[in-house]
């Protein structure tokens, strides 16, 4: 209802557009997973790339991979129109083959690539990209 109201003066709060930037960036994080950055980095600030694939690890000598990562569901949580920039917050439903991988060796530093588990993440995507991509992920977090 929030994002209804918002949308009568801003199209970018309408309902359908905050569900094709939430789609969008589920989508880039699942490519980016699984193979090269770029989708992700053209939905997500520099800083949520590197939390959501390398962690804490700014040498980025290890990795996060997930193999078959699938959403399983998305959740706009919270939308906060002010102060600016407008935020929105989403709960993330994931499931996959999810491991850390050092980028060297190719060695497992912690997860299994055999076994599959369902996992939640919490992220922040806020109103400060351009007009084709307006609603940016910015932060990241565990639910």
């Amino acid at each position: 209802a929030q994002a209804l109201d918002l949308s009568l003066a801003d199209a970018r709060f309408g309902p359908d557009v905050l569900e094709v930037a939430a789609r969008a960036a589920a989508d880039g994080w699942a490519e980016a997973v699984d193979g090269a950055d770029a989708p992700l980095e053209r939905v997500a600030s520099p800083e949520a790339v590197q939390a959501l694939l390398y962690g804490r690890d700014a040498e980025r000598t290890t990795r996060l991979v997930v193999r078959g990562p699938r959403v399983e569901r998305i959740r706009i949580e919270h939308l906060a129109p002010a102060p600016e920039p407008a935020t929105m917050t989403l709960t993330v439903s994931l499931r996959g083959r999810r491991y850390v991988e050092h980028r060297d060796t190719t060695d497992v530093v912690t997860g299994s690539k055999d076994r599959e588990i369902q996992w939640t993440e919490r992220w922040t995507m806020a109103l400060d990209g351009t007009d084709a991509t307006p609603w940016r992920l910015v932060g990241v977090g565990a639910d």
